[in-house]
């Protein structure tokens, strides 16, 4: 497994920091829907803000995870708002000295561009992000939640199971770290037994978990607990206590403000843009790989590099993470894989 991406931000602080460029009250007044304002509810509040992309759900749902336990702001940057999330650091910076934000995210869900915008105006910048979302997940837990007594496994791929492992890891405070295929991140085992040594319980949603890598955390003397449906039941072998509560409320009162804030924006900036909607939510390095596949219909992704000037293992990962959101769609052809829009992003 590589390094987790962690990054330190300057120092310095400038007397008077400015962004440059203003927007419309409307937009400024849309993004306080934007950002959820968080209680300190956990231990001792490590960044003032993180900022996550508000539709990338899985970086959304760690980083929500982290700052509702630790007093920390969640910002969620879109394509278009990034003077705004600039002008709110910026107003920040000017009542509290040397305030810190934690990007989640790799760069190409927020660029390398607005983390250096950040650090231009003397804040400390940290990211979190690894090559897929599992390590992702996990890189967050072991840099900067090692203190963390459960954690929740969830299938990163079933997004059905994403508001529930938000409301058990809010409950339990604890971190989210993804599966695939009922398998954790490369290197859990070892984050495990060198990062996370505080850890007692795991808690799994549904079929997140493989039977295989339930039996060996179990007898590492790991807890591991089940939840299923609408209705939590958890049994704790430590005290065989039987504990329960209702899912639907906490994530209605959690999450479903700032989603519903999100929707709204991402339907009226439809209604103004038409097919150009898709694109507000792409990176500029996705959009121009996007645009080549639109022009071509379908295209072989070998021949992408050379198209679009982008490396090999960029363009692998950019199709991964464009695969998962279902704006790109592969067919395996031989030794390489044809690529076209996906279904769903043919009809925006």
């Amino acid at each position: 497994m590589s390094g987790p991406v962690a990054q330190q931000g300057s120092e310095r602080r400038p007397a008077e920091p400015k962004v440059a460029g203003s927007s419309p009250a409307g937009p400024a007044l849309l993004l306080i829907f934007l950002i959820l304002p968080l209680a300190h509810v956990g231990a001792q509040q490590n960044f003032d803000a993180v900022v996550v992309r508000g539709d990338i759900y899985t970086d959304w749902i760690i980083a929500m995870s982290y700052g509702m336990s630790h007093g920390s702001w969640i910002i969620q940057l879109t394509p278009t708002n990034e003077n705004e999330v600039l002008k709110l650091i910026t107003g920040l910076a000017g009542f509290k000295r040397n305030i810190s934000i934690l990007i989640v995210g790799a760069p190409n869900a927020v660029p390398i561009e607005f983390e250096e915008k950040l650090q231009n105006l003397g804040i400390v910048v940290k990211r979190v992000g690894g090559a897929t979302r599992l390590d992702t997940s996990l890189y967050l837990a072991i840099n900067y939640w090692r203190d963390c007594k459960s954690l929740v496994l969830v299938d990163g791929f079933n997004s059905s199971y994403y508001l529930a492992a938000l409301s058990v890891a809010v409950e339990r405070k604890a971190p989210i770290i993804y599966t695939k295929e009922g398998k954790p991140p490369d290197g859990f085992r070892e984050s495990l037994e060198n990062h996370l040594k505080d850890l007692k319980s795991i808690v799994v949603v549904g079929g997140s978990l493989d039977p295989d890598e339930a039996d060996f955390l179990r007898s590492k003397g790991y807890s591991v607990s089940y939840i299923s449906g609408m209705n939590v039941t958890l049994r704790y072998p430590e005290d065989n206590k039987l504990i329960s509560w209702e899912i639907a409320a906490p994530m209605l009162a959690l999450v479903g403000f700032p989603l519903g804030s999100l929707l709204t924006y991402i339907l009226m900036r439809r209604g103004k843009r038409g097919e150009g909607g898709l694109m507000d939510f792409l990176t500029l390095d996705e959009r121009k790989l996007v645009e080549v596949v639109k022009e071509k219909g379908e295209v072989f992704q070998e021949e992408l590099p050379g198209l679009t000037g982008f490396s090999k293992p960029k363009i692998s990962r950019m199709i991964a993470e464009l695969s998962d959101r279902r704006i790109l769609s592969k067919e395996k052809y031989g030794k390489t894989y044809i690529i076209r829009l996906s279904e769903r992003a043919r009809n925006l």
